[in-house]
């Protein structure tokens, strides 16, 4: 389960202040004591009023391709998650909140560690 811890959310509070959708995803994040597995299916309730029919690796594999881009990738391994959300939020058409959280998660895992192609072969 990936966490995010009280010192990151503030930290990505000052980074994400001019987006107020992504600072009601970190809201509902930290109302999830960190738990990102716990907030998104909550982000997707909030942002949609859709009971949420997948979880969190269901979302980060359908934002990988768009996650994985080259100018995203980069964003995230520098820690610069607001061209990431926007990227991704776009790419996928899914609410800024949602994408806020799976920018988080995907830097929280490292995304060139998220992003390698698994090897096939012996």
């Amino acid at each position: 389960m990936i966490t995010v811890i009280p010192e990151e959310i503030s930290q990505f509070r000052s980074e994400l202040a001019d987006n107020p959708q992504a600072l009601v995803a970190l809201d509902t994040i930290e109302e999830c004591e960190g738990y990102l597995d716990d907030a998104v299916p909550l982000l997707v309730m909030r942002e949609t009023a859709q009971e949420a029919d997948r979880g969190l690796n269901d979302w980060l594999e359908k934002s990988r391709q768009f996650v994985c881009q080259e100018e995203v990738r980069e964003a995230l391994e520098s820690g610069l998650l607001a061209p990431a959300i926007e990227a991704i939020a776009i790419g996928i058409s899914i609410p800024p909140g949602i994408a806020t959280a799976l920018s988080i998660c995907v830097f929280k895992l490292g995304a060139k560690k998220f992003c390698k192609v698994p090897e096939s072969g012996a």
